[in-house]
């Protein structure tokens, strides 16, 4: 009994030591790191700064929960306070498992980013942190203002704002815009195309980094899609420009929104803005301007082609909302000398294809359009989790997933909806619409009109670095 006795005194005494040798290990949040998918934007990284430097890094030990959703941590690695990797960082970074579903929360309505947005970074049951000789039971890391400062693939882009006229009514407007310029074009004295991205209805507002991540617009500065550029001296890959309005494309002077039947209030701006941009950069090759957009920008897209005929050498709209009743023929005949490649999904229920791309592109035939062209998928389907059913809506999805690659027959037919590319045929023989696109060059005479850039900009907003992100780099699939 004594013996039983001593051995439970014993143990009292190591539990007593051991318990006296454990603390709560405190850390302070530094940022989140922001990826968006083809229809989810997403938290998958935090980073913090422990108040001890940690020896040994085991993700297996932490828990994440963000906004209220546990969270599988799949890496952790010293790095700096931005997250990116640096064996002697006093940083730690942890890389998250991607998150199911539409994202976790990250905006509060159209154009704005929540001001709450909780992390908290934990131990696991039954997980102990070493170091030297302290042990660690818990940790302290908690934060409801993740979203105030976070990294993404938007800072590879410098951004800005420009102000110009309004069309419809006295006074100016003023635009956000963000321009990917990576140095490997920037310095090499060649000409640069340029592709110009203009954001859907709930994208609009007055900080950019939503235009880039509503959507996957950031795509568009990814391996995949800036290797089917080529620049004058043969270079990969391309400029990008985003521009974004304070509310939507479609809205005009007195406030209604417009399909087609009143000129839109950013109209003059948004050409100025572009006509702006195009001067302040002359390394931008003038007869390789690109430009499209999604639903509203769908919509601005052929707005702009209509109101500036040989502009653009090409231009690539998304389940466009312009409605086909608004254009008139002396229009279609004008659209119809445009190299045009239209995108849509046909069970869109935003958007009725039947009331807008399909009419105008069967017009265009009977125009005798030699290269306008139009993709009309059955559906949308996940490419991210294959098999997945998206909204019809989202045949950017296709777009930025670089699946754009076949057209329907060039015929004022039915159309036939198919998933396989988006139809049978190949545009000029090209695999898919990005290498199209890049094939297309203005003649001399088309590309000297006159620049019109009436506008100023009006002050600077956060610039990334040109080519090199403060944060982690961009992630393909």
């Amino acid at each position: 009994m004594n013996k039983i006795r001593i051995i439970a005194a014993s143990a009292a005494v190591c539990a007593a030591v051991l318990s006296a040798n454990a603390q709560t290990l405190k850390m302070e949040p530094q940022v989140v790191g922001v990826t968006t998918y083809e229809a989810s934007t997403a938290v998958n990284l935090v980073v913090v700064k422990p108040e001890i430097k940690l020896e040994v890094l085991d993700p297996s030990v932490f828990t994440v929960n963000t906004n209220g959703t546990e969270r599988n941590v799949v890496s952790a690695y010293p790095s700096d306070s931005r997250g990116a990797f640096n064996p002697e960082g006093e940083y730690v970074a942890l890389g998250l498992e991607k998150a199911n579903g539409r994202g976790l929360g990250l905006t509060k309505g159209a154009g704005v980013w929540k001001d709450e947005y909780s992390v908290k970074v934990a131990l696991k049951k039954g997980k102990v942190i070493k170091v030297g000789k302290q042990k660690y039971t818990a940790i302290e890391c908690e934060t409801d203002k993740a979203l105030k400062d976070f990294v993404s693939e938007s800072d590879y882009f410098n951004k800005g704002h420009f102000t110009g006229k309004a069309t419809g009514k006295i006074g100016d407007e003023t635009l956000t815009y963000a321009a990917y310029e990576p140095w490997s074009l920037k310095g090499d004295g060649k000409a640069n195309p340029l592709v110009i991205w203009l954001h859907g209805g709930g994208e609009g507002g007055v900080d950019v980094s939503i235009t880039l991540m509503g959507n996957e617009v950031v795509s568009l500065i990814r391996p995949e899609i800036q290797s089917h550029f080529t620049t004058e001296g043969g270079a990969n890959g391309a400029y990008v420009l985003s521009i974004q309005c304070p509310q939507a494309w479609m809205r005009t002077a007195n406030g209604s929104m417009t399909r087609g039947d009143y000129p839109s209030l950013y109209a003059d701006v948004l050409k100025s803005c572009i006509d702006y941009y195009v001067q302040q950069n002359p390394d931008v090759d003038r007869s390789r301007i690109y430009v499209g957009g999604c639903s509203n920008g769908g919509f601005m897209t052929m707005h702009m082609l209509i109101r500036h005929p040989k502009y653009f050498a090409a231009a690539y709209p998304t389940c466009e909302a312009y409605g086909d009743e608004y254009i008139s023929d002396n229009e279609i005949k004008q659209l119809a000398e445009e190299n045009i490649w239209i995108v849509q999904s046909y069970d869109d229920t935003t958007v009725d294809p039947k009331t807008h791309c399909i009419p105008t592109y069967q017009r265009l035939m009977k125009a005798g359009a030699k290269n306008v062209w139009m993709s009309m998928f059955e559906s949308v389907e996940g490419m991210d989790n294959p098999g997945q059913k998206l909204f019809g809506h989202f045949s950017w999805c296709y777009l930025f997933n670089d699946a754009v690659t076949m057209s329907q027959e060039q015929t004022d037919a039915d159309v036939k909806p198919t998933n396989n590319g988006g139809g049978t045929v190949a545009p000029q023989g090209h695999a898919n619409i990005f290498e199209w696109m890049n094939a297309q060059v203005l003649t001399p005479a088309e590309a000297a009109q006159p620049q019109g850039g009436q506008g100023r900009p009006a002050g600077q907003g956060r610039p990334g670095a040109q080519g090199r992100p403060q944060g982690p780099a961009p992630q393909g699939r």
